[in-house]
């Protein structure tokens, strides 16, 4: 399995923008080359003014519309149920818990994603690939994520919003080892079985490793 982690993407900052990060996005995806892709939308489902529009229903369609790589949405169980691909992209957004535990409970979509060879995700979708995951801006709760990454926590926006002041509480409220922060538009590739010892950066940004000594 390799994972391609972005760090977000900044509404109402030029070089940190949404554009720049849809476009990494976008050439993930054409690197690695998949007949189809399965879209788990689950953090971001409503709409969310301080977005202004960037992230609107339909927007990872709209992005790959002329690869021929085909859409599945994660949300449809016909979708779910049908896609056979190896490819997955979890989105951003203010809904992290409400993303894991759709996924948990739902047998299928989790064996596609345990199963996958790539996975592509940005912001909240990959702070939920750690082992945990902090649920929110104004709380110190502690859920278990997805698992893909053992004994990691993740931050994204690191740098751009200062969530950089949240990683050693993270680390020390969950026990694991190693926090990843990551910076608006940059991602980190990462194959699970050689972390941390091998990661490779993408993006404009900077990815931070901390380990507990």
């Amino acid at each position: 399995m390799k994972l391609y982690l972005f760090g977000g993407a900044e509404v109402d900052l030029l070089s940190r923008s949404v554009s720049i990060l849809k476009n990494l996005i976008r050439e993930t995806f054409l690197k690695i080359q998949p007949k189809s892709i399965l879209h788990v939308p689950f953090a971001r489902t409503k709409f969310v003014p301080e977005d202004k529009g960037e992230w609107d229903e339909g927007w990872f369609t709209k992005l790959m519309n002329d690869t021929k790589i085909k859409i599945f949405d994660a949300r449809s169980v016909s979708d779910t149920n049908s896609f056979v691909g190896k490819t997955i992209f979890i989105n951003g957004g203010p809904e992290r818990k409400i993303l894991i535990e759709t996924v948990s409970k739902n047998k299928k979509l989790m064996s596609l994603i345990l199963n996958s060879k790539f996975i592509v995700a940005e912001s909240a979708g990959s702070m939920a690939v750690g082992e945990y995951l902090r649920i929110s801006r104004t709380s110190n709760e502690i859920i278990k994520g997805l698992g893909l990454l053992k004994n990691v926590v993740i931050e994204p926006h690191y740098t751009e919003r200062d969530y950089k002041r949240f990683i050693n509480e993270d680390m020390r409220l969950s026990g694991m080892k190693y926090g990843i922060g990551i910076d608006s538009v940059t991602g980190i590739i990462i194959d699970p079985q050689h972390f941390p010892k091998k990661w490779e950066k993408i993006g404009q940004g900077s990815v931070h490793i901390i380990e507990v000594p």
